[in-house]
C-alpha cells in the first residue's frame, strides 16, 4: 500500500465525492477482530429475517461474505466491482463504478433468480457509490418482494449512503487484512472489536 499523493497529515477534509480523511493514522483490523466482526454481523442479520442469498463485492467483500455465509449456513456468491483504480491508501474516490455480475451462478441471472433477502457484503461503505451500483445492476434479477440488504464491516462518515448493518464509523483510511501492509512511517491505529453491530434505522 502506497499514501496517495494528497496525503496531508493533520488536514482534514472531505473528498469530492464525500469521503472524510481526518488524516491522524490509518486504521488496521487483524485477523481476529474481522472475524469476530463478521460473525456479529451475520448475527444481527436476525433482526432483519432470514437471509436467502450472500453475495460478496470483490474484492474487499470476499473474505467477509465467507465469514458470514459460513456462519448463516449459506454458499458465498460473487460480484465484481470496481471505484478506484489502485489501492493506494487516502485515494480519493472517483464515484464511477464499473459492475460485473457474470461472477454469479447463471440461475441467479435470471428474471426470477434473486428471491427473499439477499446480503450484499463489503468491506468498507466508503460514498454510497459501489452499493448503489451493485444494488442497481442486480434489480433487475430480482423477483417482486426480494430485498437487497448491505452489510460493511466500515463505513466513512462521509459516505451518503448508510449501509443495512455495519460495525465502524471511520474517518480515515482502514488497512483491511487482506490488503497489503501499510507504509512503515503510517501511524496506525487498531480497530478493537466491535460493541455492537448498527442497524439502520
Amino acid at each position: 500500500m502506497t499514501l496517495h499523493p494528497d496525503f496531508r497529515r493533520g488536514s482534514a477534509a472531505p473528498t469530492p465525492t464525500g469521503r472524510v480523511f481526518e488524516h491522524r493514522r490509518i486504521w488496521t483490523l487483524d485477523t481476529d477482530t474481522h472475524a469476530y466482526a463478521c460473525r456479529r454481523l451475520a448475527a444481527a442479520t436476525r433482526e432483519l429475517g432470514q437471509i436467502s442469498t450472500v453475495i460478496g463485492i470483490a474484492h474487499g467483500g470476499l473474505f467477509p461474505s465467507r465469514i458470514i455465509a459460513d456462519a448463516l449456513g449459506l454458499a458465498a456468491h460473487r460480484i465484481t466491482a470496481r471505484h478506484n483504480a489502485t489501492d493506494a491508501a487516502f485515494l480519493p474516490a472517483t464515484g464511477n463504478v464499473a459492475c460485473d455480475i457474470s461472477t454469479l451462478p447463471a440461475a441467479l441471472r435470471t428474471p426470477d433468480g434473486l428471491a427473499g433477502t439477499v446480503l450484499l457484503v463489503d468491506d468498507i461503505c466508503g460514498t454510497g457509490a459501489t452499493l448503489d451500483a451493485v444494488t442497481t445492476a442486480l434489480t433487475p434479477w430480482t423477483t417482486p418482494g426480494t430485498r437487497l440488504l448491505t452489510a460493511t464491516l466500515c463505513r466513512n462518515l462521509g459516505a451518503t449512503r448508510v449501509p443495512d448493518l455495519y460495525c465502524w464509523d471511520v474517518a480515515d483510511w482502514v488497512a483491511f487484512p487482506w490488503e497489503p501492509a501499510p507504509p512503515h512511517d503510517a501511524h496506525l491505529e487498531g480497530l478493537s472489536g466491535p460493541a455492537e453491530v448498527i442497524l439502520r434505522g
